[in-house]
């Protein structure tokens, strides 16, 4: 797994070594909240949706307090 924490402060924050059609987990304050692929992000990795396993797409900014983690190929963390 790949975690990337969105650090606003940091003035460079950004979920750009996620592809489209990752497998991804999306944790706030130590909790797991979302799970789902990569459907689409913007070249610069500020912003990705994310379709869940029901269809669901929602729309992720690095700011937004999310920890992003990309699972390997095997799906495990």
């Amino acid at each position: 797994m790949t975690l990337q924490k969105n650090r606003a402060t940091s003035g460079s924050a950004h979920w750009d070594d996620v592809q489209i059609g990752d497998s991804v987990q999306l944790r706030r304050n130590g909790h797991l909240e979302h799970t789902g692929r990569v459907d689409n992000r913007t070249a610069d990795g500020a912003v990705v949706w994310v379709m869940s396993d029901r269809g669901n797409r929602q729309l992720f900014h690095v700011t937004d307090g999310y920890e992003l983690a990309a699972l390997d190929a095997g799906g495990s963390e």
